[in-house]
């Protein structure tokens, strides 16, 4: 916080605005270091009073359900009352989190094993373009060749990679959709 901010401060105002963002504690603590600079002390019941009422907004089923489908984490702000309800809607979210997550972890995969093909394909044709000029020997046209057929081997390999992956990514996807056709908050 600045000078400014520290003399006019609404620590109730301040308090509810991290309540309501579902900020931890802590954050006092940072604001009382910042204007401590100054001189300024904090009204430390202001802003708890403050941050209690900006929790109630924080801690609803359907918040908990938003940061759980956004990947954020919690932090155990929640007063007790209200964890409960916030949490249910937390692990819905985060379900849906993570079997999304999985799914796209596997494209992810599967595009990078199809780029890797890519490159051999482009490596055999350079090679290939190599076993035809007079300007290379015959020793050097066998170990191109052993190069060829070990791309290919590897070429096939990833291929095969390539199909488990696709299987997974279809067992991942039918499981996303579940998780989804479950949600109560969809």
């Amino acid at each position: 916080m600045s000078e400014d901010e520290c003399y006019v401060a609404d620590w109730q105002a301040i308090g509810y605005e991290d309540g309501a963002a579902g900020r931890d504690i802590s954050y006092l603590g940072g604001r009382r270091e910042a204007c401590a600079k100054y001189g300024v002390s904090v009204n430390t019941t202001a802003y708890r009073n403050g941050r209690a009422e900006g929790l109630e907004l924080f801690c609803t089923e359907l918040r908990g359900f938003d940061q759980g489908r956004s990947g954020n984490s919690y932090n155990g702000v929640c007063p007790a009352d209200l964890e409960g309800l916030f949490l249910r809607g937390y692990n819905s979210g985060q379900d849906i989190f993570l079997a999304k997550s999985a799914v796209e972890e596997l494209v992810s995969a599967i595009h990078d094993l199809e780029l890797a093909r890519e490159h051999i394909l482009d490596d055999m044709t350079e090679i290939g373009a190599l076993l035809v000029d007079e300007t290379v020997d015959n020793s050097e046209r066998v170990t191109l060749l052993a190069d060829i057929t070990r791309l290919k081997v590897r070429h096939s390999e990833l291929g095969m990679e390539i199909t488990g992956l696709q299987f997974e990514l279809m067992q991942r996807e039918a499981e996303y959709q579940e998780v989804l056709a479950r949600s109560p908050y969809l």
